[in-house]
Order: structure tokens, then sequence, then C-alpha cells
């Protein structure tokens, strides 16, 4: 089963373009998106989603820090679906997302504490069940090659962190961290940031008897 990964859009019509091109190509499974679609314009987002599934792909996402908080429960297209706190199933494939991101000094429109993130994923993974869990974040865990910023600083999420410790999922697909599109492991699961879109990254992820994940560009 292949999947495509994008994240860090942030409105640009050629990477949403381009995206929707290499979905249309690829004909995965279906497509996640990992946030920062657009910069503070949720109309703007739904309608670049929409474009995206009509690819062919459905699309699950959740809303980064930059994006409209009201995308955190939207679902008005038939092929696109909000992960944000919630659980949704795809064969034998859990999926469970978690929007924005640690709340900083930027004041962006989608921001949590620690513990309110780790409230929301305990919940959405209450009744989840799945043989392999994704799980979709904007935000890195945080002490990962996912989460190092330029300076050096890791700025992930330790909610996520100790999510990912306790439940062990497969996969972590985010974003956030734009310079760190990476490959790393918190134990058996692979932690994945798939680039910031905007500059041409994303991931391709095979999941059959094990998972292979490339780090790719947009041709």
């Amino acid at each position: 089963m292949r999947i495509l990964a994008f994240t860090d859009f942030h409105g640009n019509p050629e990477a949403f373009r381009r995206a929707r091109q290499t979905i249309a190509n690829e004909k995965p499974a279906f497509v996640l998106v990992a946030g920062d679609i657009v910069n503070h314009d949720a109309e703007r987002a739904k309608r670049f989603l929409a474009n995206l599934s009509e690819a062919g792909s459905p699309v699950y996402f959740v809303p980064g820090n930059m994006d409209g908080a009201d995308l955190t429960s939207w679902s008005g297209a038939e092929s696109v679906r909000a992960l944000h706190g919630r659980c949704e199933t795809w064969e034998d494939v859990a999926l469970i997302g978690l929007a924005g991101s640690p709340s900083g000094s930027f004041s962006t429109p989608i921001e949590y504490s620690e513990e309110t993130g780790a409230e929301v994923l305990a919940k959405a993974s209450t009744n989840c069940h799945g043989g392999k869990v994704i799980l979709v974040s904007h935000c890195p865990p945080r002490e990962t090659k996912a989460d190092r910023a330029m300076s050096g600083q890791h700025i992930g999420s330790s909610a996520v962190r100790k999510f990912v410790e306790e439940i062990k999922p497969t996969l972590v697909v985010s974003g956030h961290v734009h310079q760190a599109q990476c490959l790393d492991r918190i134990g058996p699961t692979i932690i994945v940031n798939a680039g910031p879109a905007k500059s041409g990254d994303y991931a391709i992820i095979d999941m059959n008897d094990g998972v292979d994940v490339t780090l790719a560009k947009f041709m």
C-alpha cells in the first residue's frame, strides 16, 4: 500500500498544483497532509484540500499552527477527512491526528499546552483499532532529528514524544520544522518529517510487510 505525505504548503499554489499531479501519477491508497496548508485562511485551505482529493485519492489531514481553527473539524468534502482528535481506519491501518503546535511566543491560530495535547491524543486513541497505527501530527515529537531547528534547538512536542513512547505507533508523519526533513526513530516507531511542500518536499510511504519511506522532491 502506497501513501503520499505532504506538509507545510503555506498557500503556495504551485506546490498544490504539483502535489495534485504527483497524486494523480502515483495513485496512492490515500494522502496525508500534516498541516500549515495556508496561512490563516481556512476557506482557502478547504478549497486546496478538496482540489487535492480530486486527483483520485482520499485526503486525511490535520491543520498546522498557522491554519484556521475551524479546520480541525471540517469534513465538507466527501474525500477529505480531518484527523485532529479522531481516529479513522483504512483497511488495517488506524490514523490518529493532532493539529497545531505547543504554545510559544508566536501566538499562531492553533496552539496547545502539552497537557491538552496529551489529552487530545489519549482521547483519539481510546477507540482506535488497527494493526498499524499512523499518527499525523503537525508538530514532531521532541528530541528527534525531525524537530531540530536551524539553531540546533529541539522545538517539538513532549506530549507527542510521550504518546509515541507509550503507544508505539508504526509511523509518525509530521512537518512544522521546515529545515528538518528527515527520517528518525523512537524505538520501533518511524518518524517522518516530510519537509515543506512549498519547497517541493514530500514523502512516499510503502506499507506492506514492513514500512519503507522515501523522502522526495516534486519532479
